[in-house]
């Protein structure tokens, strides 16, 4: 008997500071809206008709889109490379610029090269409000959720028409923007400007400090007319909303950072045309449905074929006799494995994206060996390579990944055999800024490495 699954559509809930607002990954009916403030501490009969839809709609698990204003990115730069930094350092030079109070357990940062400089990316939670965020959201009855800022969400939008430096200008109210500076999805800075006061003259040379020209691509959106006030000329591209939805294959009502969070994966697009900012899809929607109809085709008969596959080998595989069982099918956990089977090469392990977060971070005295193993990752493709010193010594190499990504620890012990071994665990919360963290608690190395050297940092704001 055949039977097809149905994944649950995707949820983003977007709590503002005057409503709750409910996305659904769907073509209709995919929008839900109650005057909520949950960034305050509420009581049960006050958050009663939000838990009622979410119970209704079967949603248990979901995306929270964070403000800017309580998740805050920003920037420092170092006048020299390095390859690990104190969390106490970063608080220092960022506590400055934040209006609320650090705590150490809400501050996240990467390092990334800057040619002859080092960029200090920090991104710091509004620790209070996160903890009446979450008091709320045990009260829904969720059974996981994930975090991700508006300014991250809209970021990788972006990156899938723009790969170089640009700002963004995304209206969160009549008077109000939040103003983002990123390079493809990674975001450097983000501030919320007025918009009668639109002097960005010193965010344009910050972003002079990080990339090797000013920035002078910015996208603003085409409903608005913005004055923005600048010492060099701007490349202003105007942008829809309802435009891009339309081009990602989503319906037009969806805001831009919920698009973000909907389209992980989407073909590249030239999305924001300035000549053509209020155009629709071409396509008519019969042609789109004809089109379908031969996919839909194709998967029936092909599980159809599998199913007629798996029914022989069943069949087969029962009257095999005990002492020839082990050269017809594969051993499973609970079978012996005889030990003349080969261990399995690299060639055998399944690749992974090379694009996922990792830590790298040194558990022992011995200098410079995060750097060294950074290397060897950056070697097999990765992008996202973040190195440190961790606060707590070790004597063995460790492997931690998130548990949807635990697969990962396989291919990372072959890649890596005889250089890095280590023992696996999947315990990363699904949170977390990382998708694999590596500790390393031996010698790597079989000469003396250099100490890293430290230099007085210069911030940016």
């Amino acid at each position: 008997m055949l039977m097809l699954f149905s994944k649950k559509p995707v949820t983003v809930l977007w709590p503002k500071s005057d409503n709750v607002a409910v996305y659904r990954d769907l073509k209709e009916n995919n929008t839900f809206s109650v005057d909520l403030n949950l960034w305050t501490k509420l009581s049960e009969s006050e958050i009663s008709s939000l838990r009622t839809y979410l119970a209704q709609s079967q949603i248990t698990q979901c995306t929270i889109l964070v403000p800017d204003d309580v998740l805050l990115t920003k920037s420092f730069l170092y006048d020299s490379k390095i390859d690990s930094i104190d969390k106490n350092e970063v608080i220092g030079l960022a506590e400055s610029f934040v209006p609320f109070k650090i705590n150490p357990d809400a501050i996240e940062y990467n390092l990334v090269e800057a040619g002859e400089r080092t960029i200090i990316q920090s991104r710091i939670f509004d620790q209070s409000k996160i903890n009446h965020l979450q008091e709320n959201l045990d009260q829904l009855n969720l059974h996981s959720y994930s975090f991700v800022s508006v300014s991250a969400s809209i970021a990788k939008v972006v990156t899938t028409f723009f790969d170089q430096e640009y700002f963004f200008l995304y209206p969160l109210n009549q008077t109000e923007s939040t103003l983002i500076l990123a390079r493809k999805d990674s975001v450097f800075l983000t501030a919320n400007v007025k918009n009668n006061a639109l002097d960005i003259q010193k965010i344009i040379n910050y972003s002079n400090l990080y990339f090797s020209t000013p920035t002078a691509k910015i996208y603003v959106p085409a409903n608005k007319e913005l004055e923005i006030n600048s010492t060099i000329e701007l490349n202003k591209t105007p942008y829809s909303e309802a435009q891009i939805a339309t081009e990602l294959h989503r319906p037009s009502n969806l805001p831009l950072p919920v698009l973000g969070v909907f389209a992980q994966s989407v073909v590249p697009t030239a999305i924001i045309k300035p000549d053509n900012i209020h155009s629709s899809s071409s396509k008519p929607k019969m042609e789109n449905k004809k089109n379908i109809l031969p996919l839909v085709a194709v998967f029936v008969v092909t599980a159809a074929v599998a199913s007629i596959i798996i029914w022989f080998v069943l069949n087969r595989n029962s009257n095999v006799t005990d002492g020839s069982l082990s050269d017809q099918i594969t051993p499973t956990i609970e079978d012996t494995i005889p030990t003349d089977i080969p261990t399995p090469t690299i060639a055998q392990v399944t690749d992974i994206s090379k694009k996922i977060k990792i830590q790298v971070l040194n558990s022992t005295d011995i200098n410079g060996q995060a750097a060294t193993l950074k290397e060897k990752l950056v070697n097999l493709g990765f992008t996202s390579v973040t190195v440190g010193n961790s606060s707590e010594k070790e004597t063995e190499n460790q492997i931690s990944t998130k548990a949807s990504m635990a697969s990962a620890s396989a291919y990372f012990q072959s890649k890596l055999a005889g250089y890095f071994d280590a023992t696996a665990t999947a315990d990363l919360k699904e949170t977390s800024t990382y998708d694999v963290v590596f500790n390393i608690g031996t010698d790597l190395s079989t000469g003396t490495v250099a100490p890293t050297k430290k230099l007085t940092p210069t911030d940016t704001e």
